[in-house]
């Protein structure tokens, strides 16, 4: 009984074992996995069809040239069996196509039939899209909306789209050689790198048109015309760029625009497409999406050439040359952009250009708006060579901080009445300090501080570095909106103060020397505090949320404000602003600054001047300059007659 319970249990321990070491049928599952993995790859892999895997490879690799880089995720729906040893796979495709807010969606299916205990996949074209047939081929065709303008703050446009002329060389007909010379020949014309455009010649192909440059309309009536058309295969061809009013027109603010690049392309991951026009600097770049609007997006199935005479019967079709019209499978709309609307008053920034235009070294004037903040204007020399000096110089600011350290010795007890001790020179800390060459000596001695600051006496100032702590300067400035953060849409530098300043490094922070640091935009920022006695934050692009932040300290307050407008009065009446005087309107009030840079002897200086009339206030400064009020005083003038006149 025994025997015959062991042999039992013996047999049904090789049935058990025999069991479990077969493997279990896939149901299909697994298979539909593997097949949605490998279309999402674009790569067959190890996935089973009724084709050779590298056929099935080529079609997929054929389908996804027109589309690269875009591609679904495919998703398993789920498996349904059919009769016999057949299944039916329902796939998800989900596309994500660049700037469109939604992916393209839908469903299809496959065909699998029982091979053993594992499934084959019937290869069709609709397995990619339901209505896909034989020999089609996929394409995305993007089609742009209007790329929106940047307008004034009153709403008319700055940017807007202008004629212009593609200038370059048309191939076709033209030797090599004779493409050659003429390449040289045109790029000696408009003023372009010969070799960089010969190459680009040389690169396209026999019969193309290669452009060499865009010019305004004007740009290119002034071009020698004669020696345009004496060149072989010459073409000028006419089109619209969107462009400010001239070549200058707040360049560095408003920025400019160029065809995509391929490193455009590349860098943007799929973003950016050929023949996108994309911003390159300025406003048109920071707020590139808001103008350019969302593309039109068509999905196409392109029908194949018809097969050409004695070709093999088997060939793979090649896309369609034309001849038969795509289909669409998927289409949104383009969405125009929206303009972007800026604070800027024309009349003004071109006074502030205009002005500028004879400056030999980098300068800028900034006007700002004191009641809204809004930048009326912002300009930059021609020596700046398109450097936004206005936003991002960084330069120490001279006497014009001195209302700074005045509120700053306001918080001390100090008053415009109070007195302080103007000398020929002062010594901190064992450097001596020194006023300005031509100091009136009217103005030395025991002077009340509105006076120190109407002749800016230095050693005033220095005098009292051991009772105004660093910190407690920097706090006045920060008050005053330098080092704040605040974002314009661009970038910019509103000022540094440092806090752990010490010995004559301290001394001569005290009269913006040392390490302080502003731009002409921080400056005008200060001005404009003043005159509205409260924080002033810079503005210039309406609705901009620049998510501002004081730099710290105490709040100014109106009463302080009024006494540095006291101050910047005395400047006017009886300092070295007298320039403003006479200007009809509110009273005129400012102040003068000369900082000293650089190892000459004597030391260069860049000259400074803010003022402010009314609702108006003004930042002038030059790099190179003689004294803030000389160098910078008849501008000052000319920029608020300018906005009286506005």
């Amino acid at each position: 009984m025994i025997r015959r319970v062991s042999a039992l249990l013996a047999v049904l321990a090789l049935v058990l074992t025999g069991a479990a070491c077969t493997p279990a049928k896939d149901d299909g599952s697994g298979t539909a996995k593997a097949l949605a993995a490998a279309l999402t790859a674009h790569t067959v892999g190890d996935v089973s069809f009724d084709k050779p895997g590298a056929d099935v490879q080529k079609e997929l690799t054929e389908l996804a040239k027109g589309i690269d880089p875009v591609w679904p995720q495919v998703s398993v729906d789920n498996v349904v069996a059919g009769d016999g040893d057949t299944a039916r796979v329902s796939l998800n495709y989900s596309w994500n196509i660049p700037k469109l807010a939604k992916p393209w969606t839908y469903k299809t299916g496959a065909d699998m039939k029982r091979n053993g205990n594992a499934w084959t996949i019937t290869w069709t074209p609709e397995m990619l899209e339901p209505s896909l047939k034989a020999g089609e081929r996929l394409k995305i065709d993007t089609q742009y909306g209007q790329r929106a303008g940047i307008l004034a703050g009153d709403g008319t446009p700055i940017v807007t789209d202008r004629p212009v002329r593609i200038v370059g060389i048309n191939k076709d007909g033209l030797s090599d050689a004779e493409a050659e010379a003429s390449a040289n020949a045109l790029a000696a014309v408009v003023g372009i790198d010969p070799a960089t455009y010969l190459a680009k010649v040389k690169a396209y192909g026999p019969v193309a048109f290669v452009d060499a440059i865009t010019l305004r309309e004007e740009a290119f009536a002034a071009l020698d015309q004669g020696q345009l058309k004496a060149i072989k295969g010459f073409l000028a061809t006419p089109g619209t760029m969107p462009l400010a009013p001239s070549r200058t027109f707040a360049q560095a603010l408003l920025g400019t625009v160029h065809d995509a690049t391929a490193e455009d392309i590349e860098k943007s991951k799929g973003q950016v497409v050929a023949g996108q026009t994309v911003g390159s600097s300025g406003l048109q770049a920071s707020f590139d999406a808001q103008l350019a609007g969302t593309p039109g997006i068509s999905v196409l199935a392109t029908a194949p050439a018809p097969a050409a005479s004695g070709a093999s019967p088997t060939a793979s079709p090649s896309p369609a040359a034309g001849t038969v019209p795509a289909r669409v499978l998927f289409q949104a709309a383009p969405v125009n952009g929206k303009d972007v609307k800026t604070t800027l008053v024309p009349t003004l920034q071109t006074a502030a250009e205009d002005a500028l235009a004879s400056v030999k070294t980098p300068s800028s004037i900034v006007v700002l708006r004191p009641s809204t903040g809004a930048i009326l204007a912002s300009a930059n020399g021609p020596d700046s060579n398109g450097y936004n000096t206005a936003f991002l110089g960084q330069y120490a600011p001279g006497s014009t901080f001195k209302i700074a350290t005045s509120l700053g010795l306001f918080r001390l007890g100090m008053t415009p009445t109070s007195t302080v001790s103007c000398t020929p020179e002062f010594t901190a800390d064992g450097k001596k300090f020194f006023n300005a060459p031509g100091y009136a000596a009217s103005a030395t001695g025991e002077i009340p501080l509105t006076t120190a600051v109407a002749h800016s006496c230095n050693t005033a100032f220095v005098s009292q570095f051991d009772k105004l702590a660093q910190d407690k300067l920097a706090d006045a400035a920060g008050a005053l909106g330098i080092g704040m953060t605040n974002d314009l849409g661009l970038d910019a530098f509103t000022g540094a103060v440092p806090r752990d300043s010490t010995g004559t490094e301290h001394a001569a922070s005290m009269i913006g020397q040392g390490k302080v640091q502003v731009s002409p935009l921080a400056m005008a920022t200060l001005m404009a505090t003043v005159v509205k006695g409260t924080p002033v934050i810079p503005q210039l692009v309406d609705g901009h949320d620049g998510k501002s932040t004081a730099a710290g300290g105490a709040p100014l307050t109106e009463k302080e404000a009024g006494d540095l407008r006291t101050l910047m009065r005395a400047v006017v009446t009886d300092g070295y602003l007298g320039i403003l005087a006479d200007l009809p309107g509110a009273p005129a009030i400012g102040k003068t600054g000369t900082a000293e840079y650089g190892t000459d002897t004597p030391p260069r200086t860049h000259s400074w001047v803010i003022a402010a009339q009314g609702d108006i206030a003004v930042a002038v400064f030059v790099e190179d300059g003689d004294l803030g009020a000389v160098t910078g005083g008849p501008l000052a003038k000319a920029m608020l007659a300018a906005a009286a006149g506005s």
